[in-house]
């Protein structure tokens, strides 16, 4: 049975090292800039190549996630990353924006590419084509039920699923929330979350209806811990952690209990989490578990609150005097952080029966010191001493097997072994002819033992001599340089492998202007009426029709007469529109968040490279929608939600519902079209 690999997230350092050393297979991060998750600590250059040294001497790989999209002025910048990221041993990289993969496809042919979650794929055409375009794996959409996994399993594509973690409300790639409402682009790794923020449903009338709780677009968190033998039974390739913002705690508390599943998986033995570690789980962070999407379930909604819930550990008893006591279910430690009501603090002074005390045992009352008259339920969101165990998690060892020869007059060799890697190690040490007592198995074992300070531990040894003699200070010189020699042998043996793939040759560009008006499922541009496909496609329906609208990945290398890229593939530079004319498009609407200085200069951007001026389309004016949600958040207030709307305290949302998926459309979409040479989009939903 293949190996399952186990991909731990790492937002710094302290992270990485959480995740290595906790059993991680592989680990993803971001550099300081083009990464899905911008305000991450995120890694340096030289942290990186630290980073990839320590990872590849562990047996570890590294992906970098240069997943946003990316406007003319950053392309360049982010090419050098890549060519960074190239040069310096990383694995992989997950990318997102069209234009970075063609490029870098050209000029590293060899260099591993993973579709992004941030790409949108969540049909089987879209496994096909991106193993067509030569990815060596897919990160498939949060929404991916068991069943759509297995078949993507099958086409013979490495498949990458979300395991644990947050889960975006939309479907990845195709929110545009945040950029509207916050000026913030999730999809240049900048999201505001606003799925956390409250909001008001309002009825046909405009009137607020009551709902349980206002915070209705926030979901619960993703847990699969139970669910890995399905999921590796379907196929599945890798299993991801969601959370390069968490706590090196975080990192390697989850890595470490999901290691021990994906073991017991592997070995045929069930494994059912125990109430302690589930526990010290939901301490670590949780909104709520949930494993629905994985079987088609939609109850992902409802919290009473955005954040970290933690655990209930008790109830206030009574406020007086500066101090909230508190009747405690489960024990609390000095330090540890809580929350009663919306406030959260640690509790740095932990008191029982009025003296000060370092912790306080179930079953009795205790009290913090507060300025405020608190009631209800306490939630413990923070342990410092499971923190604290966590943090003390030594280095990951790695086993090694010795064959040492020495013999009188005779350069000593040492063979040195870890897993399937063999080095033969020749020291410029010659030993000498014992006058008294030679060296025996035991002294020799005990040097080349040392290796504390090293990342093995000696697992296998054997010893051939014959009446010879070396001075210890020698025996540890040996060691240590068959050790360093080996740790270089181990780096210097990492390559890559070229996948194949072949583009066709780009369609030219049409100057004359033209309009396009979108009215429902269709799109008319002259006398001539396309079909629009789905952005949301997971049966992976496309139109019949001699024209026709290209909305997801999925769809981007289906024939047609005439064909249109739609502004839901992110065109958002000159090498994304250039691909999308060698794959076949006639005409290419840019992305809906590309501003006007940055469509002239993907404008001149090709022009300049290709020597011919485009005139692409842009979304100028009409309906647009912010997100698309494969549920529905609102089905406990409304059977029918035509008419109804969602309002922030800023701006108001249409909702709308097309088979299973809710839409939140803004009504107001516009882009000052008048001093650029473009073609117009205006669209009616």
């Amino acid at each position: 049975m293949k190996r399952i690999e186990l991909l731990a997230p790492a937002g710094n350092y302290e992270c990485f090292l959480a995740a290595v050393n906790n059993g991680a297979d592989a680990v993803y991060m971001g550099g300081k800039n083009f990464s899905a998750r911008a305000f991450a600590g995120n890694f340096s250059n030289d942290e990186l190549a630290e980073a990839i040294k320590y990872a590849h001497l562990h047996r570890v790989r590294i992906f970098v996630t240069l997943n946003t999209l990316l406007n003319e002025f950053e392309f360049d910048n982010a090419i050098k990353m890549a060519d960074y990221y190239y040069e310096t041993g990383v694995d992989a990289l997950l990318v997102q924006d069209l234009g970075l993969y063609y490029v870098l496809k050209n000029k590293y042919p060899d260099f591993e590419l993973h579709c992004s979650t941030q790409m949108h794929v969540h049909n089987l055409e879209g496994i096909k084509t991106a193993k067509k375009l030569g990815f060596k794996r897919v990160v498939v959409a949060r929404e991916s039920d068991l069943d759509f996994i297995r078949q993507a399993c099958r086409e013979g594509i490495e498949i990458e699923t979300f395991v644990h973690g947050a889960l975006c409300v939309s479907y990845s790639g195709q929110c545009l929330m945040s950029s509207y409402a916050k000026h913030r682009s999730a999809n240049k790794g900048m999201c505001a979350q606003c799925c956390r923020l409250r909001y008001d449903l309002l009825d046909k009338k405009g009137h607020k209806v009551k709902t349980m709780t206002d915070y209705l677009l926030s979901p619960k968190d993703m847990f699969l811990l139970e669910d890995l033998p399905e999921l590796i039974e379907a196929g599945v390739s890798s299993f991801k952690i969601e959370g390069r913002m968490k706590s090196p705690a975080y990192v390697g508390y989850v890595t470490s209990v999901y290691r021990q599943a994906i073991d017991a998986a592997m070995q045929g033995k069930e494994f059912k989490i125990n109430a302690e570690k589930l526990e010290d789980l939901k301490v670590l962070f949780n909104r709520g578990f949930s494993n629905d999407l994985l079987y088609g379930r939609k109850e992902l909604f409802g919290q009473k609150t955005p954040n970290h819930l933690g655990v209930a550990i008790g109830e206030v008893v009574n406020v007086r005097n500066g101090l909230t006591y508190i009747h405690l279910d489960k024990d609390l430690e000095q330090f540890d952080g809580i929350r009663i009501g919306d406030d959260g603090f640690i509790v740095n002074k932990l008191y029982v029966d009025g003296l000060l005390v370092s912790s306080a045992s179930a079953g009795s009352i205790c009290a913090v010191e507060s300025d405020k008259k608190y009631k209800g339920l306490v939630y413990k969101t923070q342990d410092h001493l499971l923190e604290k165990q966590i943090a003390q998690t030594p280095e990951k060892k790695l086993p090694l097997d010795m064959d040492i020869a020495i013999y009188p007059d005779k350069k000593v060799t040492v063979r040195l072994k870890c897993y399937e890697q063999v080095f033969d190690y020749t020291s410029e040490i010659c030993a000498q002819k014992a006058l008294k007592a030679p060296l025996n198995d035991d002294s020799i074992r005990k040097q080349f033992g040392k290796l504390n300070e090293t990342l093995y531990y000696l697992n296998d040894i054997k010893i051939s001599t014959d009446n010879a003699f070396l001075p210890l200070k020698d025996l540890n010189q040996i060691r240590r340089e068959a050790i360093e020699a080996f740790n270089a042998y181990r780096l210097a043996s990492f390559k890559r492998e070229k996948i194949e793939c072949q583009l066709p040759e780009a369609k030219t560009d049409s100057l004359k202007e033209q309009d396009m008006d979108q009215t429902g499922d269709t799109i008319k541009m002259n006398d001539r009426t396309f079909a629009l496909n789905y952005v949301i496609n997971p049966e992976s329906q496309y139109a019949t029709d001699d024209r026709a609208v290209i909305c997801e990945f999925g769809g981007l290398l289906k024939d047609y007469e005439e064909k249109i890229a739609y502004y839901t593939l992110n065109c958002c530079n000159s090498y994304t529109y250039e691909f999308l004319k060698r794959l076949g498009f006639d005409y290419v609407v840019l992305s809906s968040e590309l501003q006007p200085n940055e469509i002239k200069a993907l404008m001149q951007g090709y022009e300049k490279r290709n020597g011919i001026k485009i005139r692409p389309f842009v979304f100028s004016k009409g309906d647009r929608v912010l997100m698309y949600i494969k549920s529905d958040p609102f089905k406990d207030y409304a059977e029918d939600l035509k008419g109804y709307s969602l309002n922030d305290g800023t701006n108001t949302y249409r909702i709308e519902k097309h088979g299973e998926i809710t839409q939140l459309i803004q009504t107001d979409h516009k882009v000052d079209i008048s001093d650029l040479s473009v073609s117009s989009l205006t669209v009616s939903l």
